[in-house]
């Protein structure tokens, strides 16, 4: 009787690591993919920040 429970206590352990080891390989592409999208983001910001200086630049050229 105790080798049966001490089984189904190492069982739960490792399907706990099995659960866990997916939760941090699923972290770890979601941290990639965020970081992998930002350097986007700052191109566009950049290019809206160009784009407005130059209507400025334009607009006081024009007075």
């Amino acid at each position: 009787m105790a080798s049966n429970t001490g089984d189904i206590i190492a069982g739960f352990v490792v399907l706990g690591l099995f659960l866990l080891a997916i939760v941090l390989a699923v972290a770890a592409v979601k941290a990639a993919a965020n970081r992998n999208r930002k350097p986007q983001a700052e191109g566009s910001d950049l290019k809206n920040r160009i784009k407005a200086l130059e209507m400025r630049v334009e607009k006081l050229e024009n007075e």
